[in-house]
């Protein structure tokens, strides 16, 4: 037995929950990016000169593929964010929860230190 069932319910847990901050730590970095393009736009307009603009530019273009990326790693998680937050699913998860710690007793009990205690002298 490589891990107990109780870790994997663990890991699985885990990993829900942290598929569930990354989609949201994404998603606010692309909202980020998304609100730095209208500032952008304005300093092309206003740049005095072109390498000005190029530089704008550039900087705009460095922003665009920041925001591709915590898209894409969003779009990534999504469905996972989405089962875990659910409402539906919270019943289940509770009770995944529940089979955990029920498990974690278990293990406890069958790996740990276990004595006989004699009832009748």
């Amino acid at each position: 037995m490589d891990k107990k069932p109780s870790e994997v319910i663990t890991e699985f847990l885990n990993y829900l929950e942290a598929a569930k901050n990354e989609y949201e730590e994404a998603y606010a970095s692309a909202g980020a990016e998304d609100r730095k393009a209208q500032t952008f736009l304005h300093d092309l307009e206003f740049a005095p000169n072109k390498g000005e603009r190029n530089k704008v530019a550039t900087r705009f273009q460095k922003s665009r593929q920041a925001r591709r990326k915590a898209k894409d790693r969003a779009q990534l998680y999504e469905y996972i964010n989405n089962f875990y937050t659910d409402k539906q699913n919270q019943h289940f998860l509770k009770s995944l929860r529940r089979l955990q710690n029920e498990q974690i007793t278990r293990e406890k009990y069958l790996f740990g230190n276990r004595e006989f205690k004699n009832r009748v002298e």
